[in-house]
């Protein structure tokens, strides 16, 4: 329980020191196996961070500190990738935007404000957990480059590989990757699964992007 934790929120400006992201906010931090993680976000029941640089893999230790207090400690996994697409709330629409004009795609009719996909289409997916880049960024850092995963991801749309011609982290964030892919001139219209498979890792199932006529 955070109830204690201050009024919450994300980190401010002025607390990311000459790149260096904040490791605790209004008194709360975690530890991942051990090494601090980076925070985002808290409130009385979630905290958002991203997890520490770390050569070890599977079960590790989090353990939640809370002005003071210590959670007991709980494992969670932790692997080189864990490639997943943002979704928009209550719903199976990945977060997509389209080139140039940079207008978001989804099923207008459950998004409002967002189009239909058209084939051919060159998009940009936003996810995170797509690994190392070229070069290294390491965690706790706002990116300043367009550092590049290597090698590109494989995406596929509705079943169909599909052209992914960049995947990258987006300068100013933290963790933020954005892939660029271009649709097939022939696509049927409706919802199509879209997934992302790096390093032998494939992105859950249920995430859709919407194609129009």
């Amino acid at each position: 329980n955070l109830s204690n934790a201050g009024p919450g929120g994300i980190w401010r400006t002025d607390e990311v020191v000459n790149g260096a992201l904040p490791a605790a906010l209004d008194g709360v931090s975690v530890t991942v196996d051990g090494k601090p993680a980076f925070i985002y976000y808290i409130s009385a029941t979630q905290i958002n961070l991203q997890a520490p640089s770390d050569t070890n893999t599977g079960s590790v230790s989090v353990v939640v500190h809370n002005n003071g207090l210590d959670s007991a400690a709980f494992t969670a996994q932790l692997q080189p990738v864990s490639p997943a697409l943002f979704q928009y709330p209550v719903s199976s629409y990945a977060v997509v935007t389209r080139l140039p004009d940079w207008v978001p795609i989804a099923d207008p009719s459950a998004i409002p404000g967002t189009v239909a996909a058209k084939p051919g289409d060159t998009l940009v997916l936003w996810g995170t957990g797509f690994g190392l880049t070229t070069p290294a960024v390491p965690a706790g850092v706002v990116v300043t480059g367009a550092d590049a995963v290597t090698p590109t991801p494989q995406v596929t749309v509705g079943g169909v590989n599909v052209n992914a011609s960049s995947a990258l982290l987006t300068p100013g964030c933290a963790g933020l990757y954005q892939i660029t892919v271009q649709l097939p001139l022939q696509m049927a219209p409706g919802p199509a699964e879209v997934r992302v498979t790096v390093g032998g890792v494939q992105s859950p199932a249920g995430v859709n992007l919407y194609i129009g006529n």
